[in-house]
Formats: C-alpha cells, structure tokens, sequence
C-alpha cells in the first residue's frame, strides 16, 4: 500500500509539472502575442471602459454575457486603477476561472479592440499621432494623375496646332471640363480638377495640395483626405455654378483650398492636444502649436483669395479667377473636416459641432443642387455630343 501511494504521488507530481509547464508556455505565448499592442499604452494601460466598450462593439457580448465580461474584466483589474496592464491580462487569460472557448473568443477580438483605443499619450499630444502607418498615398496618386491628363492634354492640343503655355491650354472641348451649358454631364462637377490653365496653373496647385494634404495624411489618413478633397472639389464647382452662370471651370483649387479649411477644422477640434508643451522651449513644438496654425492658414486663404479677389475685377485680360470655387472648397473642408478628420480627444461640444457642420454643408448642397436645376439664366443647353473628333 505505502507504494503504491508512494506511487500516486509521483504521478501526481509529474501531472502538476506537466499543468505547470502548459500554464508557463501559454503565458509566454500571450505576453509574445499581446506586448505590441499594450506597448503602445505605456506604463498606464488601457482604460478598463474603453476596452470593455470595444470588445462589445467587436460582438464579444454576442458569444459571452455582458455580466460575465464584466466579471472577468473586474477581476483582471487586480490593484483597482480602472485600467488593465499586460500583466493582468495575462493572468487573467492563463487563469482558471476563464474557460476554454471564452479564452478564444476574447484573444480573437482583442488586437481590434484595442486597435480602436487611442493611447493617452497621443490624447494629449497631437504631434504624437504623426505616422507612416499607412503612408501617404492619396495626394501623391492625385498628383501624378493629375499631372499624366495635362501631359495627354499638351500633346493632343500640340497636334490640333494649340500650343500650351505657362498661363493657357486648357482644352475647352474636353469632357472633363465643367462647363455652364453642360450641367446636365453630373461628372464634370468632379473632373474639372483634373484639367488646368497653364503650366503656372497646375504647378501651383501641385505644391499647394502637397504641402498641405501630406501632413494631413499622415495623421487623418488617406481615406480622410480623400473625402474632404473630393467633397471640396464638388462644393467648388456647385458654389460656381450658382454664383458664374456663364463661365465655365478648370483646376483642383477646390480641393486644395478644401484642404485649408480640413486645417482648420483640425486646428478646432484638436486645439489643446496641438498646445502640448507648447511653451516649454520647443521651437517645433511652439512653430506646431494650434495660435501659429490657425494664423498660417487664415493668412494663406485670406492672402491668396484678396490675390484672385484682385486678379478678377481689377486687373485687365486676366484670366477670370473662380473665387467662389476657392471659397466653397474651403467651407466644405471646415464643415466636413469638423465631423469627419480624427479628433484625439472627443469633447460633447466637439460633437454637437461636427453634426451641425455636417447639416449645414447637406444643406448647401442640396440648395445648390436645387438652384441648378430651377434657375433659368444659364446658357441654353447644349445637347450635341460632348467629345467631338
């Protein structure tokens, strides 16, 4: 008998080695699998709401109960701070109070829960949310788009003997070209930014959006940029048509001043996190800061808008300048740019702000489209084919 439990007990023993031995390999796995996305929390860790918010938006509620999640969250909490470390996750996952199929549905949702987290340290500092993560793509695919339809373009015009110079060579016949008398062609509203007057005309809007859309690609991301771009390129040519009945439209200043007004907008919705240690001897930091922001671009639109203002009523054989399409692509970038661009630290008001924005440029466009198609003093319609040999 003495034995033969002398026996059990090292049976026994190896069993609990082996238990332990499986418990240390799946801690090691989930500190392995989960360190980069608590790393990028810090030392303060994720806000226990925050992720029992995402987590529940992921449709873990769906296979676990709301009551049990919360259990298990309460008890990964372990000193009480409302916040969750790497640490006590990991106990929590490699415990035994979470069975099996609660451990799978949990670590399968959480790297995009958390991926919806934004680090306190990037809520307090604007300057930290500037990444490469996606890359800057879009204004970088405009640009070369539209630079390779101005090449086609100079060459077609070359061989019809119309010569592209550094202020003309647009090519009026183009179906691309918003034209007055062509309104019922609803793409034009879009593709006149993909024409432009001139060698100056196109240069011009290329360092301008590029300059201005990088930085903001770099933390709104290229989806972001993209809507405000091409939102303001339709509220430039919709505030054209109800203001220059007559006069037809080319260039992507629409979008590039769309990009001001995103400025803008970022500036207001993220003015404290742009003031991080503003003032703390930082000349990036203080050159960055939301006073010297907001200053830069409301003296670009207002010095560049006074310039077209100027070049329109004043200055005799220039080419006509379309104000009102500078100005309603910086309007539908401020409006759109309020709700739609990444404000790092949500406020109420900032909410509230961001839908009366969004209410006020629908209604903008709805008026303009209504003024379109019940105003009778445009240009009699032109019906022939639009792209003649």
């Amino acid at each position: 008998m003495p034995m033969e439990g002398r026996r059990g007990r090292r049976v026994g023993s190896r069993e609990d080695i082996a238990m332990e031995e499986r418990r240390n390999d799946l801690i090691r796995e989930l500190e392995d699998r989960y360190r980069p996305m608590f790393e990028k929390h810090g030392r303060q860790g994720i806000p226990l709401r925050d992720l029992r918010e995402e987590l529940e938006e992921e449709g873990l509620t769906e296979s676990i109960a709301p009551e049990r999640l919360d259990e298990l969250l309460r008890r990964a909490d372990a000193d009480g701070d409302k916040r969750i470390r790497l640490g006590e996750f990991v106990r929590m996952m490699s415990g035994d109070n979470v069975k099996e199929h609660e451990r799978k549905k949990i670590g399968g949702l959480l790297g995009a829960a958390i991926a919806n987290i934004v680090p306190q340290s990037m809520r307090e500092d604007f300057m930290a949310n500037y990444n490469c993560k996606p890359p800057p793509i879009f204004m970088i695919f405009i640009s070369i788009v539209e630079i390779v339809i101005f090449i086609v373009y100079v060459e077609e015009q070359k061989s019809r003997g119309v010569a592209t110079t550094a202020t003309s060579g647009v090519p009026l016949y183009s179906p691309l070209l918003y034209k007055p008398d062509r309104r019922y062609e609803a793409w034009r509203f879009v593709t006149y930014m993909f024409l432009h007057q001139g060698y100056i005309h196109l240069i011009s809007n290329l360092v301008f959006q590029l300059l201005l859309g990088l930085p903001l690609e770099l933390v709104h991301k290229f989806w972001r940029v993209f809507l405000i771009y091409v939102l303001g390129v339709i509220a430039g040519s919709l505030a054209h048509s109800v203001t220059d009945h007559s006069v037809s439209l080319c260039g992507a200043s629409g979008g590039c001043y769309a990009l001001i007004g995103a400025h803008i907008a970022s500036v207001i919705t993220n003015w404290k996190e742009m003031n991080y240690k503003c003032c703390d001897g930082s000349l990036i930091r203080f050159l960055l800061s939301a006073p010297v922001r907001l200053s830069v671009f409301l003296v670009l639109a207002i010095g560049d808008t006074s310039v077209a203002v100027y070049r329109r009523f004043f200055e005799e054989g220039a080419t006509k300048i379309g104000i009102s399409a500078h100005i309603g692509g910086m309007m539908a970038g401020l409006l759109v740019g309020i709700p739609l661009l990444k404000n790092v630290n949500v406020l109420t008001w900032e909410k509230r702000l961001g839908w009366v924005s969004l209410v006020v440029y629908l209604l903008f466009t709805a008026f303009c489209m209504f003024f379109n198609g019940l105003y009778t003093g445009y240009p009699e319609t032109d019906w022939s084919d639009c792209c003649p040999a």
